[in-house]
């Protein structure tokens, strides 16, 4: 009798097993839906080494010198210098060089991060401090701008650099951005920005008429656990905005304006990668608006086969 029961219990449990464990949400911490940044104890040491912090240091010093010789130097910083003063450039970009402040918050809180806790920093505390060592940083160039005769210190600029910096460590603690990502798209389109005359830095991050920012929407996230088996898990919908060439052309036809765009996107974490080194590349790249179907909705309506290329 006892065998019998035996063998039922194990029937059962191989039956009730499969509905236990979806095959769209897997259970474990690697692949799961909802936990995708969650680390494993496992993969990273568990104590601070200060022997790696100081290496940190030394390639973010080294990262800085480049940065500064390479692109600040050359783009602003050459200029005769000025009193120390406020500017918040409210007028440049239609504002959306805010975004690109953003922007580049995120990719430095990204780095920092995986610094931190390569050295032997906690998760939470790597991601503490990758968001203050990001807004140091922003606070440091805009000082250097608040010296420049065409610049300033802006407190905007600092706050959106800032609000970058944390978003690593909101898309690993708030709930919200499991269901949406924040994105970046770029595709020169038009040269009005580099045919300005002298005087005007070429930099291509201040190209801001061919650049995008997107919020990508996870839909199969946001559906009910019934409907996610007929939904592509990677197909995402992304509302975008950008500004025409006119902003960067003195003599323009026309009113410069914001263009606002409706995409296909693709969500790559939902290939979920099992290594750690595999999810970090994904992370990474989804940072990144790969070219798709797209229809701009303002101010006027037109629809690109796989925009940013415009054709």
């Amino acid at each position: 009798m006892r065998k019998i029961l035996a063998v039922l219990v194990l029937a059962l449990v191989c039956l009730v097993q499969p509905s236990l464990s979806a095959p769209y949400d897997p259970p474990t911490w690697r692949d799961s839906t909802w936990d995708y940044r969650s680390e494993d104890s496992t993969d990273l040491a568990g104590e601070v080494s200060w022997l790696k912090v100081g290496g940190v240091a030394s390639l973010t010093l080294i990262a800085y010198g480049a940065a500064y010789w390479l692109v600040f130097d050359k783009g602003w910083w050459d200029e005769q210098g000025n009193h120390f003063h406020f500017e918040n450039d409210f007028d440049y970009a239609l504002n959306l060089d805010k975004f690109g402040h953003f922007a580049s918050g995120v990719a430095m809180g990204e780095l920092f991060y995986e610094g931190y806790r390569w050295a032997g920093a906690t998760e939470f505390q790597s991601y503490l401090f990758a968001g203050l060592s990001a807004m140091m940083t922003h606070v440091a160039i805009d000082v250097k701008d608040a010296y420049s005769p065409r610049w300033g210190f802006s407190v905007f600029d600092v706050l959106s650099g800032t609000l970058g910096g944390f978003l690593p460590m909101a898309e690993r603690y708030v709930p919200l951005f499991k269901y949406v990502d924040l994105k970046w798209s770029y595709w020169i389109n038009t040269k009005a920005y580099y045919r300005q005359g002298e005087g005007h830095s070429k930099v291509f991050t201040d190209d801001y008429c061919n650049q995008t920012f997107w919020a990508s929407f996870k839909i199969y996230r946001m559906l009910p656990a019934g409907a996610r088996a007929y939904y592509p898990s990677w197909l995402a919908i992304a509302a975008g905005l950008s500004i025409d060439e006119g902003v960067f052309i003195k003599h323009y036809e026309g009113t410069p304006h914001r263009e606002v765009y409706i995409a296909l996107d693709y969500d790559l974490e939902a290939f979920r990668p099992q290594s750690r080194m595999a999810r970090t590349i994904i992370k990474w790249l989804n940072y990144f608006k790969l070219p798709a179907p797209a229809v701009q909705v303002y101010p006027e309506f037109h629809w690109f086969l796989l925009y940013p290329i415009k054709f």
